[in-house]
């Protein structure tokens, strides 16, 4: 099945949103966050890896409009509680996760510009906490509205540091910036090659054909909380390799594993911990394969890009050792089905989504048999999980 259409998305929450808190209709604005997937590069941007990424037709939408004095006050369609406080006092705790995000957000923002008109908002998230970049596309969806209603003036690189700013320091997240670059960069019918140690974005068209491929998003029907996850430790013990590798090599100043080369590991890899070398392993292999992968992108050559995106959660799996049962079940299947070109996890890879890219003449076969054989397999989660297909999209707007 396809996501929701956008376009309807935004009417309805812009109506709900004027009959709950009765404001005319013509006041209401509206953003629009879409998910990003990354064919490539996994768990590689926090170590100034090179990734690649694309926006896709799943969305954050939010519905608001300016607050009279410095309150935000929010009201979440995927979750009960709603979130309510004054950026004068932004508190310590809010009740129900979500609103971390918009709490990071606004401190992100007040310590480096002046805010003074909070928004009222309703959000909805068409498959939150699945492993596309939920998160990050919600606190753009923040930042946008927050830096609209005080008439901010941010530039794209701007929003990826705050996002990432939010993120690291508000949230507890020791991530990189594919998420947030992917989202901000995003354009229809490209795919991106961030390059994230300077930072630099590459759009690369896409040569092969709009009717060569389309985006298939299986969900386990498992969200994953990255914070309390293996991730922020797998991130510690990247650097941990590259603290390693700079003495084994006689230098002082490797921090994290995009300092050290490529020889410099193979000279001395295997002097690592096992675990440390297995993390470092993964590094040095996806670094390799998103070179490969957008020379076969470039090339048209779908086939060898879907290989490389196997191999790459082979790594994920054996050399950074992330994933559960049930996303390996769900990937598994995924890339035997019929037309499906390759396939990995999406996230953190601790629960959530496989994104996987499928021949169009297949396309509806294959979101079937997925589903048959992934609930035959975890009857537990029948009623959440689901397969999408999705195009590529423009990233973070406003309506």
């Amino acid at each position: 099945m396809e996501f929701p259409d956008l376009n309807q998305e935004k009417k309805l929450l812009a109506q709900e949103f004027a009959d709950e808190f009765g404001t005319a209709l013509k006041e209401v604005k509206v953003i629009a966050s879409p998910y990003r997937i990354s064919p490539l590069g996994a768990h590689i941007d926090h170590q100034g890896g090179p990734v690649l990424g694309m926006t896709v037709s799943a969305y954050t939408v939010m519905a608001y409009v300016p607050s009279t004095g410095r309150r935000i006050k929010l009201r979440s369609k995927n979750y009960p509680d709603s979130v309510e406080f004054e950026l004068s006092n932004v508190p310590e705790k809010i009740a129900g996760a979500w609103g971390y995000y918009v709490r990071g957000a606004a401190l992100a923002m007040r310590e480096g510009y002046q805010i003074d008109h909070g928004i009222t908002g309703l959000l909805s998230g068409m498959l939150p906490g699945c492993g596309l970049s939920s998160s990050a596309s919600v606190l753009l969806t923040y930042l946008h509205a927050l830096a609209d209603t005080n008439q901010i003036r941010l530039s794209p690189w701007d929003y990826v540091r705050l996002t990432q700013k939010a993120e690291n320091e508000f949230i507890g997240l020791r991530n990189g910036i594919l998420d947030q670059t992917s989202i901000v960069f995003g354009e229809e019918g490209k795919l991106l090659h961030i390059d994230t140690r300077k930072p630099d974005v590459d759009k690369i068209p896409d040569i092969s054909g709009k009717e060569a491929y389309r985006i298939l998003v299986a969900y386990s029907g498992y969200s994953r909380e990255l914070t309390t996850t293996g991730y922020n430790s797998r991130v510690q013990e990247c650097r941990e390799a590259a603290e390693h590798l700079s003495k084994f090599n006689g230098y002082s100043s490797g921090e994290i594993l995009s300092d050290i080369s490529a020889e410099t590991f193979l000279s001395h890899g295997e002097k690592l911990d096992p675990r440390l070398r297995r993390r470092a392993q993964h590094f040095f292999g996806e670094v390799r394969r998103v070179q490969e992968g957008v020379s076969a992108w470039k090339a048209g050559n779908l086939e060898e890009f879907g290989r490389l995106m196997n191999a790459s959660c082979k790594s994920s799996i054996n050399y950074y050792e992330c994933g559960s049962p049930p996303v390996h079940d769900l990937q598994e299947i995924v890339s035997s089905t019929k037309g499906v070109l390759g396939s990995r996890f999406s996230g953190g890879g601790f629960g959530g989504c496989v994104v996987g890219l499928v021949k169009p003449d297949s396309a509806e076969s294959a979101v079937s048999s997925i589903k048959e054989a992934y609930i035959k397999k975890h009857p537990e989660v029948a009623e959440q999980a689901a397969v999408y297909l999705a195009s590529s999209v423009k990233g973070v707007h406003h309506h």
